[in-house]
């Protein structure tokens, strides 16, 4: 079945005494003015908007579907999570997703980050996001693997930030130490895959969370909870200055040469 502006489109051209090839022709320019049926959001697309609408404020992205290997039908753009004391919390800026990664997400900072946050002094306000849906292989190398950030299904995340305005780095040594440990925790129990400091020499000053699927549900939790006191253990002292031989030489040869000229000590 046509659909209504199709119809009307080539029912006019049909009323006007158009030639048969000519009609042939409207219907081809007004058929290559839709997108294919593929492209439409799905019917579990759908479910998810629906269930992301009662956690978080979003806009569904426009379809994508160039570059071919990144093409996403079911992107969002995360403006705001509705906690649940109904207040809001950014996302800085609004990180753009699949569906299903930006769900997982909202509910990982209502059930999780936001009673954690609180322990540090304060409501959860926003969290820092670095990087979300790009196009790009893994760690930015070109030929490499397709990075989940190609498919809207990873996320960066810097720091969060109180109501009351004190802001902490997820990677900072200084940042509380069991605050981090439990950001770990919560991280590694909602998302397939979390790197942080001592994962690839890549995710040194952020944390990357994703939803890779892998054979036998395998799971990558790698992010090393570092302190300040470690870090000062862990630099070496400076070594010794090494001894000026000719200097001593220098000397010892002008002592003796004093002593032979009758100069004592």
């Amino acid at each position: 079945m046509l659909p209504l502006a199709l119809g009307a489109s080539v029912a006019a051209a049909a009323a006007a005494g158009t030639s048969d090839l000519e009609l042939q022709r409207e219907l081809y320019r007004e058929l290559h003015k839709m997108p294919p049926a593929a492209v439409f959001p799905s019917s579990e697309t759908l479910a998810c908007y629906d269930r992301l609408g009662k956690v978080a404020r979003f806009t569904p992205v426009p379809i994508r579907v160039e570059p071919a290997q990144c093409a996403r039908f079911d992107m969002v753009q995360l403006d705001r999570i509705v906690m649940p004391d109904q207040t809001f919390v950014a996302v800085a800026p609004p990180p753009q997703l699949q569906c299903t990664m930006a769900e997982a997400l909202a509910e990982w900072l209502r059930t999780d980050v936001g009673p954690v946050a609180a322990t540090l002094g304060g409501p959860l306000a926003t969290v820092t996001e670095l990087a979300s849906y790009e196009c790009r292989g893994r760690n930015n190398i070109l030929g490499a693997k397709l990075s989940e950030h190609g498919k809207g299904n990873a996320i960066d995340i810097g720091a969060i930030k109180l109501k009351n305005g004190a802001t902490f780095t997820l990677t900072d040594p200084q940042v509380s130490k069991p605050f981090r440990e439990q950001m770990r925790t919560l991280a590694c129990a909602r998302f397939t895959t979390v790197l942080g400091p001592g994962s690839d020499g890549y995710h040194e000053e952020h944390i990357h969370l994703d939803l890779a699927e892998r054979s036998h549900g395998y799971r990558i939790c790698q992010w090393n909870i570092i302190d300040h006191e470690t870090i000062a253990a862990a630099v070496p002292l400076p070594r010794p200055r090494p001894m000026n031989l000719t200097s001593v030489q220098t000397r010892s040869r002008d002592r003796g040469t004093a002593i032979k000229n009758g100069a004592g000590p």
